[in-house]
């Protein structure tokens, strides 16, 4: 019994683990994204002052875009990790199943 016990929590431990990469994953692409987009408008403002106005528009909306998509992201992690299955349940084995039936009558 012991050894699926310790079998169910090595993959608890991988799905947890699984998890925390996710979350990283998540935050370093939205980030990485980001950047890019303000690296772009600066360098577009940098060009053409006049337009600078609709530039920063056009780039807080899609910031805010990614921004909301990276949240979205790490609340799917958080309810993956809380309570989507990742619990570890001890099984009966054949040599306990007499003793489990008669604790139940």
């Amino acid at each position: 019994m012991t050894e699926i016990i310790t079998t169910q929590q090595f993959f608890l431990g991988l799905g947890y683990l699984a998890a925390g990469l996710g979350a990283g994953i998540v935050v370093y692409a939205a980030t990485g994204a980001i950047a890019k987009i303000v690296a772009a408008a600066v360098e577009g403002t940098a060009r053409q002052p006049e337009a600078a106005d609709a530039i920063k528009k056009n780039m807080q909306l899609n910031v805010f875009l990614i921004e909301g998509l990276g949240v979205v992201g790490l609340l799917v992690l958080i309810m993956i990790v809380l309570n989507l299955g990742l619990k570890a349940i001890p099984s009966v084995t054949a040599a306990d199943a007499p003793a489990a039936t008669a604790s139940a009558h």
